[in-house]
């Protein structure tokens, strides 16, 4: 497994966390239609990832600028979390 591989594979598992936590909150006083679009949408740009992780020929900026960097411009102000960051921070400093 490659450096940009390991560093998704990471990725992929704070966000999971996050949506966990989502619902959670979510039980206690249902969810806003805000917080359920954003969790549509964090799923929406990590579950190829795993396909990544599988596939020799996968398209690295497809996974990263692409779905990862979307997330992060529609939520700049909103989320907590910045995907496509979080990737080149553990790429860079995690592996």
């Amino acid at each position: 497994m490659n450096n940009e591989q390991k560093a998704l594979l990471k990725t992929l598992q704070r966000p999971l966390l996050r949506i966990r936590l989502m619902g959670y909150e979510g039980q206690k006083s249902g969810l806003p239609c805000e917080q359920s679009e954003m969790i549509a949408d964090l799923a929406d740009a990590l579950h190829n990832i795993s396909e990544a992780l599988s596939n020799e020929s996968y398209d690295i900026n497809f996974h990263t600028n692409i779905m990862l960097g979307s997330f992060d411009e529609k939520y700049k102000d909103k989320s907590s979390i910045q995907l496509l960051e979080l990737y080149q921070h553990i790429l860079e400093n995690e592996i």
